[in-house]
């Protein structure tokens, strides 16, 4: 800027128009000191005022008062601002007088305001220089920032100019010389109360407002709200002068008023579409007890895409408690319009920063609900479920410990629930019963799923007290169904997985009186060996259990089970060895107690051939050899309280041939002769030796030793010695004959056919004879009971009409006997086990249903 230039100009000025004028007559000592340099100043020394001043204060040490009536003089010469070119000029040449302190008063400042509102135009068009408009405003900044009586005025105008869209040019030309003057930062100069200028900070609060917009906070904030998004693209806005305004007052008047908090909302989100500026400092004002008000607002409307670009630019450092319920609002706003709200592109771009969280404790509790809706089988977005798996990932991150995760509630630290996600997240949809079932086909690949395993299993002690028996069942078929489907899965989940069902199965379901529960929850041990205990003592508890009461089911299952641990060396069914050691006597006072016809019979019989079959195999099978010390220890504990008419003289004649034939073990020989003997002096009163076997025995030995030969497969049968005469009626003999060709239908050479055509055209016949004879009726169960279990005779072998001919058969003779209930059982959990061919899975499965029908 040329100094020189305006200086003269300002000097010419003041000689031509000014110091003419000038009246130094009511002027004391230290106002003409005041002058004289004020003259100085404006380098009008070569002036007879100057002069004369000069002379008469010469030598007079005096503090100048630049007093009210000489301030009037300089100033207030309202004619020169008839011309706007010279009134800057004038304006511009104040700056030297300012900056030594000699300060236009009150009301000269409210002429000089006067001009500039109408001169604003010139003031900012090529007719004046550019330095002098910087002078200008290098004026106003000392005016500002100076203890004068001018500093509020002028500062209030340039503010209000500034802010004053109707002029949107004008105002944008202030806003940028506010800023790079840096007019209306750090302090301004008013009078108090008792009339004496104090600083004030340029920062809202209640003294801001009233000097600025006559105490009203809502002028304040209207005039703020229209400027919010008002900019140049690429140049600062009025947004950067009002920024370091920002206070703790303002946010508390806020905090008091949502509906201005809203009214923010709808601006801040203007300036972001208008201007790309996220007006951190605004969003997130805060009070001084750390209220965050337009971030809580958001809880006060209802959303639209505006509101979640906005809450996403929320401080990341905002307690939880403020933000929940903001949260609650996108995710209402997420679930509306039939949740396709997740595919707009503010979702992407602002709405997926709020999601963006280090772990569980960040994110509210009931937010469980969107997850679920978000992800569940019915929703086919696979973006969308990808999404938010991802995102809830975090509750499962304690999934090895089997533990639910801390989240957040009402900003607190929460620890998750399984019964408060059940009845206060997800028991606000639906009953279970009416969910549940939905989440079951996707298995425990879905994390979902996972989820919720972790809640039953949190809540499984006192989960059957909140569930109808309905939902009981639902439940009990989504754990079965999850437990199996643990397969498909990565070790880490099967793992945990399974034993979660196995937890919440046993300890739910602990008290069933179900037994088919029993058996399909015990089969679970197949799944993983950490279950396998489990399972274990969960079937011991049902089938072994003194404080409950033997029933012909309990006891049928004992011995049905006892096939498959003979048949597993032991390593299935482990609680039958507990039957074994330690429920013989239990089983006398039952049988001793009830009237049961044939039970009993059945039940020695089977201990016996079991037993023998130990012997004869436990030096193949080490195994073999405990198993029958326990069923030798059984039958000794069983008979020794057994009143003797409970069972049948057939039966106690083949266990009497037993223990003194060649093949019985020497010690099970020494555990049973003693309790066996007496039955046998029951029924036959004169003592037989060994030496004078009888028609009689030799006859029982030989059907005996025939039933033997059927049920064990140990001789190597040669086809020409089964005989089958499919013309003769029936008779035990001829029933042996069968018995004998089905149990090695793959040597016999006898046609299915040929046995089918039989036994149809003889079945009431095979019933009757069934009925007299308890050994062969039990013998011919077993034969079928193997054949339908047999893989070479499974659906799709060879021999596939065999097996059809023993289950068709089976359903037959077994439908509505007292072992129904416990093949029925022992089919059904083989059938689900896993463990056989899926056509022969099936096809046992189709003889359950056959035999419950």
């Amino acid at each position: 800027m040329d100094d020189n230039l305006n200086n003269a100009s300002a000097s010419a000025l003041f000689k031509d128009q000014i110091l003419p004028k000038l009246d130094l007559s009511d002027l004391g000592t230290a106002e003409h000191q005041a002058l004289l340099q004020v003259l100085e100043l404006l380098n009008a020394e070569d002036s007879r005022s100057y002069l004369e001043l000069k002379k008469s204060l010469e030598n007079q040490a005096i503090t100048p008062d630049f007093s009210a009536a000489l301030s009037q003089q300089i100033y207030h010469h309202p004619e020169i601002y008839a011309d706007e070119a010279q009134g800057f000029d004038w304006v511009a040449s104040w700056l030297p007088l300012l900056k030594n302190g000699f300060f236009p008063d009150e009301q000269h400042t409210e002429k000089l305001l006067e001009f500039l509102y109408f001169g604003l135009a010139f003031l900012q068009s090529e007719k004046i220089s550019e330095e002098t408009q910087a002078q200008v405003f290098e004026v106003f900044s000392v005016l500002i920032h100076s203890k004068s009586e001018a500093s509020l005025p002028v500062a209030r105008f340039l503010l209000h100019r500034a802010f004053d869209l109707r002029d949107y040019q004008t105002s944008h030309f202030l806003v940028q010389q506010c800023l790079s003057s840096k007019l209306l930062t750090e302090t301004y100069f008013a009078k108090d109360e008792n009339e004496v200028l104090q600083e004030f900070p340029f920062r809202i609060n209640d003294i801001f407002v009233e000097h600025f917009y006559k105490g009203s906070w809502e002028l304040l904030l209207e005039s703020m709200h229209q400027v919010l998004p008002v900019s140049i693209p690429g140049k600062s806005g009025a947004y950067e002068v009002l920024k370091p305004w920002l206070s703790e007052e303002l946010a508390s008047f806020y905090a008091a008023n949502d509906d201005w908090a809203i009214h923010a909302h709808q601006h801040l989100v203007e300036r972001v579409l208008f201007t790309e500026d996220e007006s951190f400092d605004y969003l997130n004002l805060h009070t001084a007890a750390g209220k965050y008000p337009l971030i809580t607002a958001f809880a006060e409307k209802e959303w639209d895409e505006s509101d979640v670009l906005l809450f996403s630019l929320k401080d990341k450092n905002i307690p939880l408690e403020q933000t929940e319920a903001g949260f609650y609002k996108l995710q209402d706003w997420l679930l509306a319009n039939n949740r396709t709200n997740f595919n707009r592109e503010v979702f992407d771009n602002y709405g997926k920063a709020v999601f963006a969280v280090n772990s569980a404790r960040e994110l509210p509790v009931k937010s469980i609900s969107l997850w679920f809706e978000m992800c569940n089988a019915t929703q086919n977005n696979l973006r969308q479920k990808a999404y938010f798996n991802e995102v809830f990932s975090h509750l499962l991150t304690a999934w090895q410990t089997k533990k639910l995760p801390l989240m957040s509630k009402e900003g607190n630290a929460f620890q998750v629930t399984g019964i408060y996600v059940l009845t206060h997240v997800l028991g606000e949809l639906t009953p279970l019963k009416d969910w549940l079932p939905a989440y079951q086909a996707s298995g425990l690949s879905d994390p979902l799923n996972q989820f919720l395993l972790l809640c039953f299993y949190d809540s499984r002690s006192i989960l059957k007290e909140h569930i109808s028996e309905e939902s009981s069942a639902v439940l009990y078929d989504y754990l079965i169904s999850i437990a199996y489907s643990a397969r498909e899965t990565k070790p880490y989940l099967r793992e945990i997985g399974v034993k979660l069902c196995v937890e919440i199965l046993t300890t739910v379901y602990k008290h069933t009186e179900t037994f088919a529960q029993v058996n399909e929850i015990a089969s679970l041990k197949n799944l993983h060996s950490s279950v396998v205990a489990q399972c274990e003592d969960f079937a011991k508890f049902h089938y072994v259990n003194e404080k409950t009461d033997l029933t012909p089911q309990i006891i049928q299952s004992w011995y049905l089970f006892l096939n498959d641990y003979y048949y597993s060396l032991g390593k299935e069914f482990l609680w039958v060895d507990a039957v074994l050691r330690n429920q013989g006597a239990r089983l006398a006072a039952y049988f001793n107690a009830e009237e049961e016809g044939s039970f009993p019979d059945e039940i020695l019989y089977r201990l016996y051939k079991f037993l023998k079959m130990c012997s004869k195999r436990s030096d193949s099978y080490s195994e073999l050899g405990s198993i029958g010390s326990a069923i030798a220890t059984h039958l000794s504990h069983l008979l020794q309280d057994l009143k003797p008419e409970k069972l049948s003289k057939n039966v106690v004649e083949i266990l009497y041939n037993y223990i003194n034939g060649p093949e019985i073990n020497a010690f099970h020989q020494m555990q049973l002769e003693n309790e066996i003997l007496p039955f046998y002096a029951y029924y036959f009163q004169e003592e037989k030796t060994t030496e004078t076997i009888s028609e009689e025995e030799e006859d029982a030995e030989k059907q005996e030793e025939t039933i033997d030969d059927g049920v064990e497969e140990e001789t190597e049968i040669e086809p020409a010695a089964i005989t089958f005469d499919s013309e003769a009626p029936l008779s035990i003999q001829v029933l042996e004959q069968l018995i004998l060709g089905l149990s090695n239908y793959q040597k016999s050479r006898i046609a299915s056919s040929v046995y089918k055509a039989y036994l149809a055209k003889n079945e009431a016949e095979l019933k009757a004879l069934l009925e007299e004879d308890t050994t062969l009726k039990m013998n011919f169960y077993q034969v079928l009971y193997l054949l339908i279990i047999d893989l070479e005779a499974a659906p799709g072998s060879a021999y596939e009409a065999y097996g059809n001919l023993g289950r068709s058969l089976f359903v037959t003779l077994v439908k509505g006997s007292t072992m129904a209930l416990s093949y029925t059982q022992g089919l059904e959990m083989m059938a689900a086990s896993g463990a056989y061919p899926e056509k022969l899975s099936q096809a046992l499965q189709q003889v359950v249903t056959d035999l419950n029908e």
